[in-house]
């Protein structure tokens, strides 16, 4: 049976990948996205087999990633396609010196952008295609030894008062083996998703992340990441996950993630009330990142809000970023919600939004994320 080609689309327009996904998986390829180019560079090291590359983009431009790609001996000669909405020669020049394969504009038909794709692929070098298949198979052995042996870290972040710096709760954050490529959540999970393991992965990282939340107090939450594939999977619908751990349903705090696209709101949000007549919280995860929040905030009506680091970051010097919090914090009270902030780094950051009347928060001010035996010790 032939493997399906692999195409990594990196762009920060959540639309445009949608839509890009959408399209290409129905023409019978296998696709990952990256929002951001730093998850694009982590995503490079799947070796996929043709890269879809946005011109603008914030940070890191594509000139610059394509720059970076081409100077890492294993990417070097994965094709690149560059995409812009922009139509200008000395950029298209740019790309072509750095050694793209092609270079497009937004306004494409689809017809187009499928003839150029399988044009690139044909004239990739079967040796390159070849090699990249092998890796790809390695990796996905170790990948299943890693479930198999439950050879995972689980980490755990505090949430806590801002003012009071008291912890409500505490984050559980998963990571593969120390020192390896898998070590990364973004090629663990990736991998995973494109060797159709996520949801045996995320079942083990589940329980793991229960049995080892011993130390959480009564009163204390346990927030988990949960995409919402996961959600009528049998064993998280009957919470199998938390047996024989000290943990409550009603300590639980599931977060849903704002950056993942939603296509039945309405389902979803009958399938969390499920779980809040046990007791579970809702949590939505990078609030001000992606494309969705309003509506996700309507229809799932969560008890915490999560605004994404990108927000807090240097709040208490950009005027934008404070109004952008204060809606959201109003709104949250409108909501009967309470906001918690991500990503809090320095003590004028922590001042400014206490003074906003945000009331939790966490980050690497409070604490990085650690082994339960340091968390005990701590607190």
């Amino acid at each position: 049976m032939e493997v399906k080609k692999l195409i990594l689309i990196i762009d920060d327009e959540p639309d445009f990948l949608q839509t890009m996904r959408f399209f290409l998986e129905g023409s019978n390829f296998r696709v990952i996205a990256a929002p951001t180019p730093e998850e694009g560079l982590e995503k490079v090291k799947l070796k996929p087999d043709l890269i879809l590359l946005d011109l603008k983009m914030p940070r890191i431009d594509g000139h610059q990633m394509c720059k970076r790609i081409k100077e890492d001996n294993d990417a070097l000669n994965i094709p690149i396609i560059m995409f812009t909405s922009q139509d200008s020669t000395l950029d298209k020049v740019e790309a072509f010196e750095l050694g793209v394969a092609d270079y497009i504009g937004k306004n494409f038909s689809f017809e187009e952008i499928l003839a150029r794709i399988q044009a690139v692929l044909r004239q990739a070098s079967p040796r390159v295609s070849s090699q990249t298949n092998d890796e790809r198979s390695k990796m996905i052995i170790e990948l299943r030894r890693i479930i198999e042996d439950k050879n995972l870290r689980i980490l755990f972040q505090p949430i806590v008062n801002i003012a009071t710096r008291k912890p409500i709760g505490y984050e559980a954050l998963t990571r593969g083996p120390a020192g390896t490529f898998l070590e990364s959540p973004v090629n663990l999970f990736t991998l995973a998703t494109e060797a159709n393991m996520f949801i045996e992965l995320n079942t083990i990282c589940l329980t793991l992340a229960a049995k080892k939340a011993d130390f959480i107090k009564p009163g204390e939450l346990l927030f988990l990441n949960i995409d919402p594939l996961m959600v009528n999977t049998e064993h998280f619908k009957n919470m199998d996950f938390l047996k024989g751990s000290s943990i409550k349903p009603s300590q639980v705090s599931i977060e849903i993630t704002e950056r993942v696209y939603i296509n039945n709101f309405a389902k979803l949000s009958s399938d969390l009330n499920y779980f809040k007549s046990l007791g579970v919280k809702i949590s939505i995860d990078d609030i001000g990142e992606g494309y969705s929040s309003l509506k996700a905030l309507a229809e799932l009506k969560p008890e915490f809000m999560k605004v994404t680091l990108d927000l807090v970051r240097n709040v208490d010097r950009d005027e934008g970023k404070r109004g952008i919090i204060q809606v959201i914090v109003d709104l949250a009270k409108r909501l009967n919600g309470v906001i918690i902030a991500e990503g809090i780094e320095t003590e004028e950051e922590n001042k400014t939004l206490i003074s906003m009347g945000v009331e939790f928060g966490q980050g690497y001010l409070f604490s990085k994320p650690q082994e339960p035996k340091q968390l005990k010790d701590s607190y």
